[in-house]
């Protein structure tokens, strides 16, 4: 490796509520790093994947799908996108579900318009598009209104073109030393992997505002216990009346959570573990600033009003 032509920076994927940026960064990554579920708004902060080649470092960073906040969770979401591409981007890659009313994107597409960063325009979900012209249309119109400097359509379930996408992201990267020793894939500990996990598993096993209403803390993380790691992780809800559906009748729910989230965390760690779930009530903590600082949403230095 030649330190002098050796690139390295930030990929920052930029989309909608469920455009595929999950989906696509763990393609990215080869592994599992980002939860993915059905379901809009499943990742709530900024999650890098950090990808490496013989003379490149790419440091790809899932951001929360771009809304209107309604709450001050979802404003921490918001300003975790903004700050992404406004001060960390080397390139973006804005990425828009093919399947989807692409005129929802018209407030993120109002952000892009501001940056002077590299834009990749990624067309997701090709597979599920029968005719081209929707695709040549739906580039055309996008190309119109942003400065696009190369276009991808992919599929980021099936991995479709997602190679190529990730070499020109490496072509495009400034010279530079590597951000992260070589080997290490991302920038998170494995507890906070942990509870998006579990998180993971309640989007995929909860209905209507129950996934979206709670919170995982993990409480304890114990390595080596045996021929097992013990996770104890508390499970926040905003009201009485939803804990009861999260634990089910007779602790059904909570025990077939249980046991979903113990394999999924234990696929991502690659070792057995012993995952214990507790549900709390924390009255109303999506609007809690004292709660959301405690959770690690916000900083004091960026307080929503």
């Amino acid at each position: 490796m030649s330190e002098t032509n050796f690139k390295s920076g930030f990929a920052v994927l930029a989309g909608l509520p469920n455009a595929g940026k999950s989906t696509l960064l763990n393609q990215l990554a080869g592994g599992l790093l980002s939860a993915v579920t059905y379901k809009p708004q499943t990742t709530r902060q900024n999650i890098l994947a950090i990808a490496e080649g013989e003379n490149y470092q790419i440091v790809f960073v899932d951001t929360p799908g771009f809304l209107r906040p309604q709450y001050k969770l979802q404003q921490t979401m918001v300003s975790c996108v903004d700050r992404a591409v406004t001060e960390e981007a080397d390139v973006v890659l804005f990425l828009v579900d093919a399947t989807a009313d692409y005129a929802l994107n018209a407030p993120l597409v109002e952000k892009l318009k501001t940056l002077y960063c590299p834009i990749f325009l990624v067309l997701n979900k090709i597979d599920l598009v029968k005719e081209p012209a929707k695709l040549d249309a739906l580039e055309k119109q996008i190309c119109g209104e942003l400065k696009i400097a190369k276009k991808f359509r992919i599929s980021a379930a099936s991995g479709v073109n997602v190679p190529a996408l990730k070499q020109a992201v490496a072509a495009v990267l400034p010279v530079s030393p590597a951000y992260f020793p070589p080997g290490q894939w991302t920038d998170r500990w494995e507890r906070f992997y942990a509870a998006e996990f579990i998180r993971e598993q309640i989007f995929l096993l909860y209905q209507k505002e129950i996934p979206y209403s709670t919170f995982v803390e993990i409480e304890k993380f114990t390595e080596n216990l045996g021929d097992k790691n013990f996770i104890r992780a508390i499970i926040h809800v905003e009201r009485e009346s939803q804990k009861p559906i999260l634990i089910g009748k007779g602790g059904a729910m909570i025990a077939k959570l249980r046991q979903r989230a113990q394999k999924r965390v234990e696929e991502f760690l690659g070792r057995s573990c012993r995952v214990e779930l507790n549900v709390v009530v924390s009255p109303d903590w999506r609007n809690n600033t004292e709660l959301l600082e405690k959770f690690g949403y916000i900083q004091r230095d960026e307080m929503p009003e």
